[in-house]
């Protein structure tokens, strides 16, 4: 399925710190309860239910997720599909000085959000989705920010490559099978993966580590299980990448999920 956009929910019933997280796409997190302490620039911002978090895709985000009275909620928004041109030339003439990746919410936004995630993507059309989500980027437009999530009018090679992984992250995906996949040569992709400061395997690593993240979301997966539906062979080298990566591991993430 070519999902154009994708709603995903975030828990912790324990405080759940977090570093390095790749968005591989545009993204907007809203919180739901609890409360998010985002490390931004050498700051640390405090987001709360009153705030959205606007990120560019290859953002790289530490955080603490923090329960309060109930555990911790949030919903992440990954857009796949840009904004048309004159979306972006509107929000480009409502610009402000804004800094922040921080927006502060209004009803009409939380109802667009609502709607999205109310919506079973796996039963409607590309054209339909992309119907659903253009009312949000025309909010966001008239906002200013549109330009926000989308600082350039063209997706990256990353981008592209990061969705394509993204559907199957637990298989092999040899260098040369994906790069003739993306109609170019083994020497092309890699060069202009080099030119975005990235390596493939880099790449192809990280895509398997988000997906961990959202696997014991979902359900509390064994360490083995997890490596294995990562593209691992060893529990252990798996266990050693993903502490390296997010700063925890995976037994002490799954253990803020559940308490």
């Amino acid at each position: 399925m070519n999902y154009q956009y994708q709603v995903t929910t975030f828990r912790a019933k324990q405080l759940q710190k977090l570093r390095n997280v790749t968005m591989h796409s545009p993204a907007l997190i809203q919180i739901l309860s609890g409360s998010k302490r985002l490390y931004w620039k050498e700051d640390a911002v405090a987001l709360t239910h009153q705030y959205f978090l606007l990120c560019p895709a290859s953002s790289s985000l530490s955080f603490e997720n923090m329960p309060e009275k109930g555990p911790f909620l949030s919903r992440v928004f990954s857009f796949h599909h840009l904004p048309t041109l004159s979306m972006m030339q509107l929000s480009s003439e409502h610009q402000g000085s804004l800094d922040s990746p921080l927006l502060k919410h209004d009803k009409a936004l939380i109802s667009s959000l609502d709607a999205l995630a109310s919506f079973d993507l796996s039963s409607m059309s590309s054209d339909t989705q992309i119907l659903w989500l253009m009312p949000l980027y025309q909010q966001l437009a008239e906002k200013g920010v549109l330009q926000l999530l989308f600082p350039s009018q063209e997706a990256s090679l990353s981008h592209k490559l990061s969705r394509y992984l993204a559907l199957s992250p637990g298989e092999n995906h040899p260098l040369e099978e994906v790069a003739d996949r993306f109609a170019m040569s083994r020497a092309t992709l890699i060069r202009k993966l080099k030119q975005e400061g990235l390596q493939y395997r880099e790449l192809l690593a990280e895509v398997r580590l988000n997906h961990a993240l959202h696997l014991m979301q979902s359900s509390p997966w064994s360490t083995l299980n997890l490596a294995q539906m990562c593209g691992y062979r060893s529990e252990e080298r798996f266990s050693q990448r993903f502490k390296n990566k997010f700063g925890i591991t995976p037994k002490e993430y799954m253990k803020t999920v559940t308490g």
